[in-house]
């Protein structure tokens, strides 16, 4: 019987080896693919290339970007180490997304025991947020690697004193560890009692202290500018918060994009009653930070939406490995698993949400020295940090203007170039910008002609393009005109952003 179960148990440490080395490749395959930043990728490159240290500790970011300052200062040190280029400014993400899933095995083996910790690793080590997010310029993957840290911490509490002193120095790195904290201390004063008492008291005076941090290094407006971003996008829940809420970790693009997303959030929920009946610790330290996060966005505190919660990620991947497992039927696990495996087949890495460099690329070997050159409002950051690897100096590109309210004036901006025989549209945008995309589309397709261009599919967002149209025909230039050509509305819910966005000096030819 000893050697029987010896031998289960060395079969099963072999594949969850196999799993995690398979998900560390698949990290590794992202990293090296090194693909392009897009845009508020871009907007962080841009604070960290053009800011010393000091300057970016000791304030808050430019355009528009909020991140934990621990993280900002460790991107700079990474780029002060290995030099300014992307794969610098992906170390430190991709560091925390290797050691996020060292971790989760620990976590899982913790948790779980049989098949469903085999089935928490298959599911962490191939969902595909958690691939993209090893490489992406954001702190989302540290707040990963932070939270399944600090669960472990509250699974295995022994040495009280120093779990909680770690708290002072997780909220310098991750803002989603305050709720991480939040959720784990209330657990642990439920399943600890007088235990816990010491680490909770430290983890609630580290989490004040990461709340007054958050609050220096964000501005008035940027506070403001982030509500009414959230608030467009139904980041904050009411109450009693609404059937998506559930499904977002499933169905969401931008997270795991099973097929049935109801039907695995069914089943996650499930999987969380079968951690209460076997193990109530754990369903309460993997519960606490979620019901955290909940209370957190009823008050309108912080948003309850896709990327800003994959720290929660860990906790259902855990819920829903226990519930798979229990059904015990190879067939119906197996057809439980279909939708995990189809997520990551129907989109495998590596992960290209804006594809910036081919297209620069592209704009080079077709350029004429003569071209004249319109970059899109929101094109314009990745034109500053991507432009000059590629030919593309400040001062040689007109970049248009941005309006929240009329497409009519991108027509009567870009009229400065009729008559141009040769002029060059890069393009790019997140949604808010489509109704200008199309109606720019259109305007110049009928008073010239596209004669050559690369349009390059985003995830999730607009494609990015570079094309080159023919401004000279005057019988073309006759058929329409900016003032009476038909625009794309602007949906009040889809207003672009238009912050920011840097408008260089207009080259030579071209008036303001």
């Amino acid at each position: 019987m000893r050697i029987t179960r010896a031998v289960d148990g060395l079969s099963r440490q072999t594949v969850l080896t196999a799993l995690v080395v398979v998900g560390l490749v698949l990290r590794v395959w992202q990293y090296a693919a090194n693909p392009s930043f897009w845009y508020d990728e871009i907007s962080i490159a841009r604070n960290i290339t053009q800011r010393s240290l000091g300057e970016l500790i000791s304030g808050p970011l430019l355009y528009s970007q909020v991140a934990p300052v621990g993280f900002v200062g460790a991107l700079k040190v990474a780029t002060l180490v290995f030099g300014t280029n992307d794969l610098a400014l992906r170390f430190v993400p991709f560091i925390c997304g290797l050691a996020a899933l060292l971790l989760f095995r620990r976590l899982a083996e913790r948790a779980l025991d049989g098949a469903a910790t085999i089935v928490a690793v298959a599911l962490f080590a191939l969902a595909p947020p958690l691939i993209r997010y090893t490489t992406e310029l954001k702190q989302y993957g540290m707040d990963v690697m932070i939270a399944i840290a600090l669960t472990l911490i509250a699974l295995d509490l022994r040495r009280p004193v120093l779990a909680g002193l770690l708290g002072f120095v997780v909220v310098w790195f991750s803002q989603a560890s305050i709720l991480v904290m939040a959720g784990l201390g209330a657990a642990l004063l439920i399943v600890r009692g007088r235990q816990a008492i010491v680490t909770v008291s430290l983890w609630a005076l580290a989490s004040v202290m990461g709340i007054v941090v958050a609050r220096y290094y964000v501005t008035p407006e940027i506070m403001a500018f982030m509500q009414r971003f959230w608030d467009v996008r139904h980041g904050f829940l009411s109450w009693p918060p609404h059937l998506v809420t559930a499904t977002q970790f499933f169905g969401d693009p931008w997270m795991l994009a099973y097929p049935w997303p109801m039907v695995y959030s069914v089943i996650a929920v499930f999987g969380f009653v079968m951690l209460w009946r076997k193990r109530r610790d754990v369903a309460l330290l993997l519960a606490g930070p979620m019901l955290a996060a909940v209370v957190a966005s009823v008050a309108r505190q912080f948003p309850f939406h896709t990327r800003v919660i994959l720290f929660l990620l860990p906790s259902v991947i855990i819920a829903l490995a226990s519930a798979i497992a229990w059904v015990r039927q190879p067939v119906l696990i197996g057809a439980l698993l279909i939708g995990p495996l189809w997520a990551i087949a129907r989109l495998p890495p590596p992960y290209v949400i804006e594809a910036y460099k081919p297209m620069f690329a592209f704009f080079r070997d077709h350029r004429q020295s003569t071209d004249q050159v319109y970059v899109f409002a929101n094109t314009s950051e990745a034109a500053d940090y991507y432009g000059p690897r590629y030919g593309l100096n400040d001062g040689a590109y007109y970049v248009g203007i941005c309006d929240r309210q009329d497409n009519r004036s991108y027509l009567t901006d870009l009229d400065r170039f009729r008559g141009v025989p040769r002029l060059w549209v890069l393009s790019s945008g997140v949604p808010p910008y489509r109704p200008a995309r199309r109606t720019i589309g259109r305007y110049l397709r009928t008073i010239g002609v596209r004669t050559d261009s690369i349009v390059l599919p985003s995830l999730n967002l607009l494609p990015v393009s570079a094309e080159l149209y023919d401004l000279s025909d005057s019988v073309r230039l006759g058929s329409a005109q900016a003032a009476t050509f038909d625009v794309d509305a602007i949906p009040d819910t889809l207003r672009p952003g238009c912050r920011n966005l840097r408008q260089p000096k207009a080259p030579a030819g071209t008036s303001r």
